[in-house]
């Protein structure tokens, strides 16, 4: 009976598949995976595809003062971690896309955000949208509808 059970666990032990490590059960990884604009406050939890390492939390500059903030799964890092860069200020002096990163390795671990001091936090709550702009110029559409039919008559 002994040899049936020896010979059973040697030839289906190949097939066991085992997720095991030091740490314990390693299940696939959770983040919060969205995108927003002009804020880092987006939140949904979903759960990586296998084989993916880290959540990343990313911030793009599209204009001078409006940003892209994605939240993602990533196989793979952009940042090097073995060389940490120091503290910096979140309005980057060069004219760059790029504004802040940051991959960890936990569980549903990008909620962060960078700290903005005062000024930099007024830079981007000043900017607002074109759509949250209000024109005073009321004068100026009639003009615009006139314009052809002045310049057919050679008014202009």
């Amino acid at each position: 009976m002994m040899i049936l059970l020896a010979l059973l666990l040697l030839v289906d032990l190949p097939r066991v598949e085992t997720n095991v490590t030091v740490s314990g059960t390693e299940g696939l990884l959770r983040c919060h995976v969205c995108e927003k604009e002009h804020s880092f406050k987006c939140q949904n939890p979903t759960e990586c595809p296998e084989g993916i390492r880290f959540c990343a939390s990313i911030a793009l500059r599209i204009f001078a003062r409006y940003y892209y903030v994605s939240k993602q799964c990533v196989r793979y890092c952009p940042m090097s971690s073995s060389n940490p860069a120091k503290e910096r200020s979140f309005i980057l002096l060069k004219p760059t896309p790029f504004l802040y990163v940051r991959c960890c390795v936990r569980a549903l671990c990008n909620t962060d955000s960078p700290e903005l001091n005062e000024t930099e936090a007024n830079y981007y709550r000043e900017s607002g949208r074109a759509s949250d702009l209000r024109s005073s110029s009321v004068w100026l559409v009639p003009i615009l509808m006139l314009s052809p039919g002045l310049a057919g008559l050679r008014l202009l």
